[in-house]
């Protein structure tokens, strides 16, 4: 057996008031997922993922858990009242390297991503709404057992919201109230959509509604609110940029350049 050549964090316990919050700490989370993370805590306990700095006594990674258990020991930082000891992995890193390590940590991207294949096998047999997932989830997943969402499956020929409500107040003030709603939120999929209850056939018909909508917006090019619309240039040296910027008779101190403006002058040698 060879010595591990991955240095691993130490495994300790301390007391809570050892323990600071990073006041820099970027990550929030919904009313949703936190209410998730709890029950999740309270039904299994902690399964690590405290990472605590002893150099400076800031978290790197677990606020969301340690906030969570100071709720439920209602610990009292300021009285110290009801504190408790907890396991975390301890490191000992300078102020740059806690925070880089901090957003590395809360980078989705950093994290890799589902093998959405092995996820739908993964589900056979186990309660997905335990791992954090709902029945919306698992619909855009094509994963059966919920009725699965289909985008064509809803024939204007043989369901008409119009008809369902316009005799029926009640159902009018629903449709309404649905249009405020967010995806998949609260809705039933258990039932055959023409066999379900009209309250329920309007919430699913308005879910695929805003699905194929926020689908047609992610496909539209000019409308990505800003996520596609910008490219970086880097240089090695301020003075390279200040050179670039000069060359194309830009100020060097500009940091946003139009990039139709900008090939005009490259394509037609136009500037202002």
């Amino acid at each position: 057996m060879i010595e591990n050549k991955i240095k691993q964090s130490e495994v300790v316990t301390v007391r809570r008031s050892e323990i600071n919050f990073a006041p820099y700490n970027p990550r929030k989370i919904s009313d949703k997922a936190r209410k998730q993370l709890k029950a999740n805590l309270k039904r299994v306990g902690l399964l690590g993922g405290v990472v605590w700095n002893k150099r400076t006594g800031n978290l790197v990674s677990g606020h969301q858990k340690v906030g969570i258990m100071d709720e439920v020991n209602k610990y009292n930082p300021q009285t110290l009242e009801n504190e408790y000891e907890l396991r975390v992995e301890a490191v000992d890193l300078d102020e740059k390297s806690e925070k880089e390590q901090n957003l590395f940590m809360n980078n989705r991207s950093a994290q890799g991503e589902f093998d959405d294949d092995m996820l739908r096998e993964m589900f056979e047999g186990i309660d997905y709404s335990l791992a954090g997932f709902d029945d919306f989830d698992v619909d855009m997943l094509g994963i059966g057992g919920t009725d699965d969402i289909n985008l064509d499956a809803y024939n204007p020929t043989e369901w008409d919201e119009k008809n369902l409500t316009e005799d029926n107040e009640d159902l009018q003030s629903f449709a309404a109230m649905r249009d405020d709603q967010q995806e998949g939120e609260g809705i039933s999929r258990k039932a055959n959509f023409y066999e379900d209850t009209p309250e329920n056939q309007i919430a699913r018909h308005r879910e695929i509604e805003k699905i194929k909508e926020r689908i047609g917006r992610q496909n539209d090019i000019d409308n990505d609110n800003g996520a596609l619309s910008y490219a970086i240039l880097s240089f090695k040296s301020p003075s390279e940029k200040a050179d670039f910027m000069t060359a194309f008779g830009y100020e060097s101190g500009e940091k946003i350049i139009d990039g139709v403006e900008f090939w005009n002058r490259v394509e037609f040698g136009e500037s202002e």
